[in-house]
């Protein structure tokens, strides 16, 4: 029975000192963080992150990270922040940024949209974002790119532009072809255009349009050029 009550205690003890570690180690200088490490930062400006981040001269890689974390889960564009420590003076910043999908005219510049329509702090001459124009910010438009982004990225980047049509409907721009859709594409319509296009350029067939309005069909027009 001794015996027992002397492990426990001892076990007590240890746990006391884990606990009280970090808040010591607070104190020492040589904890001091000397080097912010971001990681998954592509289109946000590295200095206007770590000044959000709004670092003490005298911060602590044992300090308490919260803050820190939701600072940067505040800025605008970031969906999420995760901040780790490495010893001895290093903190790293996980970013996941919210991914732009098109362009829109803005009061000085071109502004980058998410797939929601919102406007990103992205900085296209920094960035070399090479996005789709549109003339505004428009809820099918942005979701319609959206979904091509994720379906078929390859089409995704040869998109010059997008606009809308009679009826709602949605029209692409793509390396001096056209590509019709009645509305929002669903991922598989996406991919048929894409299988289709590349059917028409391994056989060496020059088109003009492809209307994909018609539910099954891929309408394939010739150019006029």
């Amino acid at each position: 029975m001794r015996r027992r009550w002397v492990v426990l205690i001892a076990v007590l003890a240890l746990a006391g000192v884990a606990a009280g570690t970090p808040l010591a180690l607070r104190q020492v200088g040589f904890f001091r963080v000397r080097r912010v490490e971001l990681v998954g930062v592509r289109y946000l400006a590295p200095d206007s992150v770590i000044a959000a981040l709004a670092l003490r001269p005298d911060q602590n890689v044992f300090d308490d990270a919260d803050p820190i974390q939701r600072r940067a889960a505040a800025l605008a564009g970031v969906v999420s922040a995760k901040v780790e420590h490495r010893l001895p003076g290093t903190l790293r910043i996980s970013i996941l940024e919210r991914e732009p999908v098109a362009f829109a005219p803005g009061p000085d510049r071109l502004v980058a949209l998410d797939g929601e329509g919102q406007p990103l702090p992205y900085n296209p001459a920094a960035t070399g974002l090479d996005l789709p124009l549109i003339a505004r910010a428009d809820t099918a438009l942005v979701r319609t790119l959206s979904v091509i982004r994720l379906a078929d990225s390859a089409l995704f980047q040869e998109i010059d532009a997008a606009s809308r049509g009679p009826r709602g409907a949605i029209h692409l721009e793509v390396g001096g072809t056209r590509v019709l859709w009645s509305g929002i594409p669903s991922p598989d319509e996406v991919r048929a255009i894409g299988a289709v296009r590349r059917h028409l350029a391994s056989t060496g067939r020059r088109y003009g349009e492809l209307d994909a309005r018609f539910e099954g069909w891929v309408v394939v027009r010739r150019s006029t050029a």
